[in-house]
């Protein structure tokens, strides 16, 4: 995919309450493809250290991102925090 035409892919780390982990990983794992209107999930995965999981999404806008950190992940049961970053490529290892 060209560069010029790519959206921009966030990093979203979210912090999880330990007594309800399966319950948001469950939650997590249930959310489609497209969740909302302007966003495409790629990849969630449980990371260690301070923060439990990372989401990577593309959004069409900041709004878009935004709306749905702030609609469809915080409002999960047991998301005790979230930070979001866009992030910008160097080099991409796949095709």
């Amino acid at each position: 995919m060209s560069e010029v035409n790519r959206l921009p892919i966030y990093l979203l780390l979210v912090k999880i309450n330990p007594v309800q982990t399966n319950d948001v990983i469950r939650a997590l794992k249930n959310l489609p493809e497209t969740p909302t209107t302007g966003v495409t999930l790629h990849y969630t995965y449980n990371v260690f250290g301070a923060w439990d999981t990372a989401v990577w999404f593309e959004a069409e806008s900041h709004d878009n991102a935004m709306d749905f950190v702030q609609n469809k992940i915080r409002p999960i049961p047991g998301v005790v925090e979230t930070y979001t970053m866009p992030t910008t490529s160097i080099k991409e290892y796949k095709n």
